[in-house]
Formats: structure tokens, C-alpha cells, sequence
């Protein structure tokens, strides 16, 4: 009996989020310069939580200038304090899955430096003065082994069960403090739920009739009031047909709106592509 890849690639996809699930709140990959320097981590100053999630689109290959901004945007929204997560989702095939790629916390300063020796504060700021370039490349790293390679081809687009399944209950298990979504996407669904697509050009959708078949199929969610940030929406690449004007970005537009806002979540600004606010 012959196998079913698309299934064995979602069976294996969830298996493996659900076990990101479980220790990302825990998982931390920048080494905290409080343990280097053996500083009391009750002695760092408070800020407002933040967590910034990172969720690009395996099947998405904008040009240069676009994955330049997606850089941009991250480096200059993190701050000492801040939670940071890059996730990579992708279509459920052989080889394409969701997976977090980077994730960690930064460091915030000692509150009261009076308080610790001379000698641990050398140590305790030459950790710091690495911990932010470390973290740059990191993510800068990750986010670029995330894009679609030009000689890959991938023929569906999963954006809602990724979101739905996995990224949301990444986001949601998060509960302290505030929660960004970064969606790194042409945001043209292609999958066995509906496709955006009709004779390889972005159609005209009808945003409620697209809500409903995706409230059928259980694919809305809960990002726990998670602020949503879109950028690469519409892209056009070479392969695709069609000028995408108002007509067609209007709707689409409207259909991530309300999904997000039946799943518990704000899209804040919606870049087509360009994503012209910062987060």
C-alpha cells in the first residue's frame, strides 16, 4: 500500500510541536551573563515582558530587500529584557516542518551596581557587551536559513494550520507579559482547507465565505491577545501571474483580520509587502 507523505509529514509536524510545546517556555539558547558571572539573577533590573515571535513562511522567496527588513524589524525592536523566538513553518511535506529555530531571553542590567564587586561586574559587563551581537547573528542566521531555497519546490501553502495547530499554542503558552507575532508570508493560502489561487494568480476572495470553510475545518485558534504584525503579503514572484491591485489585497486583507480577531488576536498593521510601522 502506497504511503502518504502529506500525511506522514503532518503526523510528523505535529508530533514535533507538540514537543516544542512542552519546553519552550523552559528552552533558553543565550547563555544568561548572570549564571557567567555568578550574579544573583534577583539582583537584574525589572522591564515590561515582551515576546517576539518570528514565524516565516518556508514557501516564501521575496527579493533582497524584503528579507533585508525582516532583519531590520527585529533588530530594532529588541530590547535588554525581551524575549525573542524564530519560528519556521512550512507545507507538510517530506523534509518541510514547523520548527523553532532560535529562542532565548536577553538580559537586563543590575539593578543596584553598589551591590556587587568590582571584579563580577567586569565579568558581568563583558558578557554583556557580547550578549546582544551573539544574539544579532543568531537571529540573523536563522531568519535567513528560513526562506524558501530558489531550486526548492513546495506545491502547498499551509499559513492557517500552521498558525492554527502549531504557532498559536506556541504564543498562547506564554502568558506573561506582552505578545508580537511577526507573520513573514505572501499570506496566500494554497492548502486542502481553500486556496487563494485561481490559474496561478491570486483570485478575489470573498472573506466570509473564506472565514466560514476555515471555521469548518477547526482552523481557528487562540494567540492569547497576541498583537499581529504581517509583512510580505501579496508578494509577486516570477512565477506567478496576475497585477495584485486593491481588489484583490482588500479582501485578503480583510479575511487575516477577522481570523486573527476570532482567534484571539490584533492585526496591528498588515504589510503589502512592505511593512511601513514598527512593531
Amino acid at each position: 500500500m502506497a504511503l502518504d507523505i502529506t500525511k506522514i509529514g503532518l503526523c510528523c509536524a505535529l508530533l514535533i510541536a507538540s514537543t516544542q510545546l512542552c519546553f519552550a517556555a523552559e528552552r533558553n539558547d543565550i547563555k544568561s551573563c548572570y549564571d557567567y558571572a555568578r550574579v544573583d539573577p534577583k539582583t537584574a533590573s525589572s522591564v515590561p515582558q515582551r515576546h517576539l515571535f518570528v514565524a516565516i513562511d518556508g514557501t516564501f522567496s521575496p527579493d533582497i530587500n524584503i528579507k533585508k527588513l525582516v532583519h531590520q524589524k527585529v533588530h530594532l525592536f529588541l530590547q535588554p529584557g525581551d524575549k525573542v523566538t524564530i519560528i519556521n513553518f512550512s507545507a507538510y511535506v517530506e523534509d518541510f516542518y514547523t520548527n523553532i529555530l532560535f529562542t532565548g531571553k536577553l538580559d537586563t542590567d543590575i539593578a543596584n551596581r553598589d551591590d556587587v564587586s568590582k571584579k563580577l561586574l567586569r565579568k558581568f559587563d563583558h558578557c554583556m557587551s557580547q550578549q546582544g551581537a551573539y544574539v544579532k547573528r543568531r537571529v540573523d542566521s536563522s531568519i535567513i536559513s528560513s526562506f524558501k531555497k530558489d531550486d526548492v519546490n513546495v506545491p502547498k501553502t499551509e499559513i492557517l494550520s500552521n498558525l492554527s495547530q502549531v504557532i498559536a499554542p506556541i504564543i498562547a503558552a506564554d502568558n506573561d507579559g506582552r505578545r508580537l507575532l511577526l507573520l513573514v508570508s505572501d499570506m496566500v493560502e494554497n492548502s486542502d482547507v481553500t486556496s487563494f489561487y485561481a490559474s496561478n494568480s491570486l483570485k478575489t476572495i470573498a472573506p466570509e465565505q473564506e472565514i466560514a470553510k476555515v471555521t469548518k475545518a477547526n482552523m481557528l485558534s487562540n494567540f492569547n491577545q497576541a498583537d499581529i504584525y504581517v509583512l510580505g503579503a501579496g508578494w509577486i514572484t516570477s512565477d506567478t501571474k496576475g497585477y495584485r491591485g486593491g481588489d484583490k489585497m482588500l479582501p485578503l486583507k480583510q479575511f487575516w483580520s477577522q481570523y486573527f480577531d476570532q482567534s484571539n488576536a490584533k492585526l496591528k498593521a498588515f504589510g503589502q509587502p512592505v511593512l511601513m510601522v514598527d512593531m
